[in-house]
């Protein structure tokens, strides 16, 4: 007896992702929105650098379109 495969997951979350170029080795590192300006370290280089925040109201209103994520499925896959 073969167990029939789940059905597709829909997503209960969601968070924005944002690429930051190291001015050193040019590495494209990702970062979960960062709301503070910070220092990171690059993962191939290993130099440190300050960011540039992003602006939460901007991250709450994406989340809150996209209903933390539910909203943005595909309607057509359902």
């Amino acid at each position: 007896m073969s167990a029939k495969p789940p059905a597709p997951v829909k997503p209960t979350g969601m968070e924005l992702v944002f690429f930051y170029v190291c001015p050193y080795c040019g590495r494209e590192l990702p970062l979960v929105a960062p709301p503070q300006p910070t220092m990171i370290t690059c993962e191939v280089c290993r130099q440190n650098f300050p960011i540039v925040p992003i602006d939460e109201h901007t991250v709450q209103f994406v989340k809150l379109m996209l209903a933390d994520g539910p909203a943005a499925i595909d309607p057509d896959f359902l």
